[in-house]
């Protein structure tokens, strides 16, 4: 009975991981391949940023669990690829990459001086999520559009969403991804391709190496929005997910090393790294394990799982780029749905502060550019010192 119940165990840690994984990449992988393609990146340079990725949280999530015996799970930044998919860029990419180093730089510096954490929790949570929110919005709304050009592609994705939502809702987006992947591949209004006998290519993801480069615009535009968007809507929610199950988050082990874990993986595409919150929840339940200081296994197969993601990740872009634009739209759109939902119920929650996050959510989504700063360094910019002019005069 003993061995019976040791495998049940083992086989629930290794499900639990592998659905943890599941959830993450299915809901936002596509986001991933859009900021990647937006910013320039080549089918191949795609390929290196999911590999760096896959290897990043696989590492990390392995070596952070089995360190301090705790499901650490970390993830790239969902909301900071959205960001990145959404806004516009004219840099090179050995600038973009060099933004990408001074994010983890200034991750890594949070964990390093305790200042700096103060600082980043002081932010108002009421403006960053209207930020974030800003950010959001057109990839949810460029979903719905899809109803007037392709009607019966989108009757079928938000149908099915709605129905995996009702009743299967860890799965919905696993589901969305099956419908897409049928419509893709077998024609719905023409929009099929199909696959001609040639099959999806499962070669092992190359690296590719670009020499980052350093611009201080880089850094205002492109760095520090990324920063404050990772650390306000990714590691903060993940340090409370693991609050919120008892257990004791290392913080500043945590920023170290995945701001130095970032440092590392920029130059091959590695953009963000942080707390996971949602899909980490998946290894922290009592389904997982009973005792609470065996479910760390289930992340150490998490990490396993994001490791072969990563190191197949030519087979996952070449998947997803397979897909017409249309159907990508409506799955980044349809992922994000419930995220947006979270940033406006935040956003708008604290009376005081409404005024101000609706002026930080108008000035982000304007997309304006002034004295070199993009919207969403002007809607920070604007919605905290709104706030903090309002407070003072009362």
């Amino acid at each position: 009975m003993e061995v019976l119940m040791n495998n049940t165990i083992r086989i629930s840690h290794i499900s639990a991981g592998f659905t943890a994984v599941l959830v993450g990449y299915t809901s936002s992988i596509v986001i991933i391949i859009q900021a990647a393609t937006a910013l320039g990146a080549s089918a191949q340079q795609t390929e290196s940023w999911l590999l760096a990725l896959g290897l990043a949280m696989g590492l990390s999530s392995i070596g952070l669990s089995w360190y301090y015996k705790t499901p650490l799970l970390t993830a790239w930044s969902t909301p900071g690829a959205a960001m990145l998919a959404g806004a516009s860029f004219n840099y090179e990419m050995p600038v973009i990459l060099g933004a990408f180093v001074t994010t983890g730089a200034m991750v890594f510096l949070t964990g390093l001086i305790r200042p700096f954490r103060d600082v980043l929790q002081n932010v108002p949570p009421a403006i960053a999520t209207a930020m974030l929110a800003a950010i959001l919005l057109p990839f949810c709304l460029s979903s719905f559009a899809i109803a007037e050009s392709d009607t019966l592609s989108f009757v079928l994705m938000f149908s099915g969403f709605l129905l995996a939502k009702r009743f299967v809702p860890k799965y919905a987006m696993a589901i969305l991804l099956l419908l897409a992947l049928i419509i893709t591949f077998n024609g719905v209004n023409g929009f099929g391709i199909g696959l001609d006998g040639q099959g999806i290519s499962t070669e092992l993801a190359q690296p590719v190496w670009i020499t980052p480069e350093f611009d201080w615009l880089a850094v205002l535009n492109l760095s520090l929005p990324l920063y404050l968007v990772t650390m306000l809507s990714q590691n903060l929610p993940g340090i409370a997910m693991l609050k919120s199950f008892q257990y004791q988050a290392p913080v500043k082990p945590v920023l170290l090393g995945t701001g130095l874990t970032n440092m590392l993986t920029a130059p091959l595409g590695g953009f963000s790294l942080n707390l996971a919150a949602i899909s980490a929840a998946i290894c922290m339940t009592s389904d997982v394990d009973t005792d609470p200081k065996q479910r760390y296994k289930a992340v150490l197969w998490a990490g396993l799982f994001y490791l072969l993601a990563g190191i197949f990740a030519t087979t996952v872009v070449n998947l997803f780029l397979a897909m017409p634009g249309e159907v990508i739209k409506m799955l980044a759109g349809f992922a994000l749905l419930g995220t947006l939902l979270m940033c406006l119920q935040s956003s708008f929650s604290d009376v005081t502060a409404r005024e101000s996050a609706i002026l930080t959510f108008l000035f982000t989504l304007s997309g304006i550019q002034l004295l070199g700063l993009n919207s969403i360094l002007w809607g920070l910019i604007v919605g905290i010192v709104h706030l903090k002019f309002m407070k003072s005069s009362d």
